[in-house]
């Protein structure tokens, strides 16, 4: 106070003549472009540099939203709307309650064009974050012949021979790069306006978008596979953070049926997925649907974040994702051609995880809703396989998957007794109401029974196994399938604790 306003008692009328100006300077169009610019880039400043300290209410009192939306909206000022929506994400961001407008504004706003900005700046954005990975690792699949035969004679070289097929972690210690922050007003129109998501997967109009840039969507998508594969190898919480805003922004796109709509259908853009870390994707095929890609990067979370300090949360968030694409993919009646194998293998090795790593994890908070969240999605999975796997063969394998980890599964029963609290100290919620006996009764009861018919068929390999599995469920159908009962998922997206590393990076943005 006393250094930005000159003491205590002037500081009501500073701050006050401070957001005045910044309230009617920012739509001016009286007031030249750079001005206008500098006028928002103080604001900025102001805003990340006192965090949740008091002088911030000045900019809850005076409402801000309508000068910036003016000045997104205005041609001579629109190509700032980057640093625009990140005043407006801060903003929000400040003291989040009841009081706060701009919540209730971006939750109520309907302006369409300011919508399709804001897809149009944050996109450049984020493309810029992608690129920065790709930049340390070139991970293109779309070789031509010539880099091909390069990147082959580079391999042969003695000082490569020997190298590590992975790029080294330490490479990406200072990913992702701090434009990245515009993330944050993509989650939060996201999370709260029912117009946006629709606006961020609708085909663009806008025919001067250079080829080079995807769609928003793609965009989004092809970033979080970089930053959820690479968050946890670097042992930076502001990585685990942005990674932590990636599963919540996925979950929100798979909370929005008409997002899953537009996801479900085949697509001709190539989304770019992380393959800069063992074992990696296999090539998708040409012309699949954006869902395909939305399941990818929660495989890659599953798959290599697997440490002794858990991200639990996240984990479980992860696992909300991938019980409503199911759940949509069952409802809908959509067969997803997809690479299953990948995602029940990724969704196992987590069980193995937490049954056979318990005792050296950090901490064992929240483990045991998370191992019923993985259970509850298998239970479903397999419950309502015949409707959503693409042939009778994906069925055979995902059946026979579990049949071959059954003592996993097996081991889940001692886990969740272990992990399990009294009654009276447990917290309600969708994974607690059943025993666990229960939870995994369907489970268990389908791999004893093709365990059994494979040990009476005397199978010795597993492509003998496999026959036996499917032709079981080819003459009998799926067995176990006569309880149909099914656990909705959650409809919640948790708040996401980011206005510290959020600020800190805008700071680093402004010149």
């Amino acid at each position: 106070m006393e250094i930005m306003a000159g003491g205590v008692g002037q500081s009501d009328a500073t701050f006050t003549n401070l957001t005045r100006m910044i309230h009617d300077s920012l739509p001016n169009p009286e007031v030249p472009a750079d001005i206008r610019h500098q006028v928002l880039q103080l604001a900025l400043i102001f805003m990340c540099g006192i965090g949740q300290l008091s002088p911030g209410a000045y900019f809850l009192r005076r409402d801000l939203f309508p000068s910036i939306v003016s000045f997104i909206k205005a041609p001579e000022t629109e190509t700032f709307t980057f640093e625009a929506i990140l005043l407006l994400s801060v903003l929000a961001n400040f003291h989040k309650s009841k009081q706060n407008p701009y919540i209730q504004r971006i939750q109520e706003v309907d302006d369409k064009i300011l919508m399709r900005k804001i897809c149009w700046a944050s996109n450049f954005a984020l493309d810029a974050v992608v690129k920065a990975y790709q930049e340390i690792s070139d991970d293109d699949t779309t070789q031509t012949l010539t880099s091909a035969l390069g990147a082959m004679m580079s391999k042969l070289r003695p000082d490569r021979a020997l190298a590590p097929a992975d790029p080294p972690q330490q490479l990406f210690k200072s990913q992702p790069i701090e434009a990245c922050v515009v993330l944050l007003p993509i989650f939060e129109f996201l999370r709260t306006n029912p117009t946006f998501p629709l606006v961020l997967v609708s085909p663009s109009t806008d025919d001067t978008t250079p080829s080079a840039v995807s769609s928003p969507p793609s965009t989004v998508l092809s970033l979080c596979s970089y930053l959820l594969t690479h968050a946890s190898s670097t042992s930076s919480p502001r990585a685990i953070i942005y990674a932590n805003l990636c599963l919540n922004t996925l979950l929100t796109l798979a909370q929005n049926d008409g997002v899953l709509i537009a996801f479900s259908q085949p697509s001709d853009e190539r989304i770019r997925l992380c393959r800069q870390r063992l074992p990696v994707l296999p090539i998708p095929p040409s012309r699949r649907p954006p869902l395909c890609a939305l399941l990818d990067c929660c495989v890659l979370w599953l798959r290599h974040n697997l440490h002794k300090r858990l991200e639990v949360q996240s984990y479980t968030t992860c696992i909300w994702v991938c019980y409503r694409v199911i759940w949509f993919l069952h409802k809908a009646h959509i067969r997803l051609e997809y690479s299953w194998g990948e995602f029940w293998s990724a969704l196992i090795g987590l069980l193995n995880f937490l049954s056979s790593k318990l005792d050296s994890l950090t901490t064992t908070g929240g483990v045991e809703q998370l191992a019923r969240a993985t259970i509850l999605l298998l239970d479903l999975s397999l419950a309502k396989c015949e409707i959503f796997l693409p042939t009778a063969q994906s069925i055979h394998q995902f059946v026979y998957e579990l049949v071959r980890s059954s003592a996993i599964l097996e081991a889940q029963v001692s886990l969740l007794k272990a992990l399990s609290l009294p009654e009276t100290e447990r917290r309600t919620s969708w994974t607690t109401e059943q025993p666990s006996e229960v939870l995994l009764a369907r489970l268990l009861s389908t791999t004893e029974f093709y365990q059994a018919k494979v040990a009476e068929a005397h199978a010795q390999s597993a492509r003998r196994a496999m026959r036996v599995v499917a032709a079981e469920i080819d003459r009998d159908g799926l067995h176990g399938m006569t309880d149909t009962r099914e656990t909705e998922p959650p409809g919640e997206v948790a708040e996401v604790a980011f206005s510290r590393f959020a600020c800190s990076d805008v700071l680093s943005l402004i010149p």
